[in-house]
């Protein structure tokens, strides 16, 4: 797997996290200062991503790197 790849799923595994994140202390009325965190980390992955690749980020590259990890776990 490439860099672009690894920055792009981490990137939005930490958005899709801190979405989560911040619901749930929506919710239950605590600070959402740790989804916060997560939202400029995920952020600034998606940013280095971007910067690995000429192209930028591509939302169908986001399947194709998933399936590559599944690969490269199972194998």
């Amino acid at each position: 797997m490439s860099n672009y790849e690894i920055y792009l799923l981490t990137g939005v595994f930490l958005l899709l996290l801190s979405v989560l994140t911040g619901f749930s202390a929506v919710t239950n009325r605590r600070p959402v200062v740790f989804a916060l965190v997560m939202f400029v980390m995920g952020g600034f992955a998606l940013y280095s991503a971007s910067t690995q690749s000429a192209g930028g980020n591509m939302a169908a590259d986001i399947p194709v790197a998933v399936f590559k990890l599944y690969a490269t776990i199972m194998n």
